[in-house]
């Protein structure tokens, strides 16, 4: 073992030893902690978020966009206010209050932070931004598509390993045996070499066990990336799906729409708050989508591409039609 991995295990923070985690490494709480937390932040760098902060002697001046989406992805709104005797903006968890003519709209709102809390009046020191025009919030998603691609990532692990073994289910009546199995099974699921021993000369016996399933091992992975790529056509984001039959202009157009409708809606109201906060608060927030994901900028500049393709097109078609006529003139 290394030094550098010698020092790392002895750093390790948390009770657990490092190889104890290694070894709980394909379970389903595992695999749904890693997607989690890759999920939650693959939703943090959804929206470019510009002018919010700025880094003074070392230290961000305002609101980092990552504490902004965190805050909405959780909750599904935030407060964005100043804190006492201080003049840069920040963004707080809140809870509302105070009733108006309509059951989700609030006059007042508690704010919290690890060093503050405290009570603003909303849009006259403190502005709401909205994860969705009904507040409902990101991490519903997270935690929907981390549970089925830990389920998916589970199944894929079991039917790799299983498929080194095509023999039945090994069973111990004594201590040695049951430990002499369990340290076949672990080199199986490392890929060493391995053999049951059987110290007391009893037999282990094997139950029959069919491993096969309905699904082969390639069909489990596509499933796997399927999942993936239908997370981000729930939240709006244009995902390429494998189908066997031909896709029409018209369905893919209709795709889309939808995928515009779930976007947009999350997109205006970030727009919304920045043009709230820059004319009560003075500074300049803006916030847009990424170029990848910028569907109308992208169908712009496809329309701009055919358009100077169509124009060349009709230039070319005019030039040869007029030598067409010169040569008919000159033939007279």
């Amino acid at each position: 073992m290394s030094y550098y991995l010698e020092n790392l295990i002895s750093n390790y923070n948390g009770k657990d030893n490092i190889i104890e985690h290694d070894l709980d490494a394909c379970t389903y709480p595992a695999y749904y902690r890693f997607w989690t937390n890759e999920l939650f932040e693959r939703l943090t760098r959804l929206f470019v978020w510009e002018n919010t902060y700025e880094i003074v002697d070392g230290k961000i001046i305002g609101v980092d966009p990552k504490e902004i989406e965190s805050r909405l992805i959780l909750r599904g709104f935030a407060a964005v206010s100043k804190l006492p005797n201080e003049e840069d903006l920040t963004i707080f968890f809140a809870s509302m209050f105070g009733p108006t003519k309509y059951f989700d709209e609030w006059k007042q709102v508690n704010i919290h932070c690890p060093i503050y809390a405290g009570t603003r009046t909303i849009d006259k020191d403190a502005i709401i931004i909205n994860n969705t025009r009904i507040r409902n919030p990101s991490y519903m998603y997270v935690h929907h598509y981390a549970t089925l691609l830990a389920h998916a990532e589970v199944t894929l692990v079991d039917m790799m390993v299983d498929a080194r073994d095509n023999g039945g289910v090994p069973i111990a009546r004594t201590q040695k045996q049951f430990e002499s199995i369990r340290a076949y099974q672990n080199k199986r699921f490392y890929g060493k070499y391995g053999v049951v021993t059987d110290m007391g000369g009893l037999g282990v016996d094997y139950a029959g066990s069919d491993r096969k399933t309905s699904q082969s091992i390639l069909e489990v992975l596509e499933a796997r990336n399927k999942l993936i790529r239908s997370f981000y056509s729930d939240i709006g984001i244009r995902a390429a799906f494998e189908k066997k039959s031909n896709v029409n202009s018209l369905e893919i157009d209709g795709n889309d729409s939808l995928l515009k409708f779930n976007i947009s809606d999350m997109l205006d109201q970030r727009k919304l708050a920045c043009e709230k906060l820059n004319s009560l608060f003075g500074v300049n927030w803006s916030v847009r989508l990424p170029e990848e994901i910028d569907y109308d900028k992208i169908e712009e500049e496809e329309k701009m591409e055919v358009n100077r393709f169509e124009n060349s097109s009709q230039l070319e078609n005019k030039e040869e039609d007029d030598d067409d006529a010169s040569k008919s003139e000159e033939d007279i």
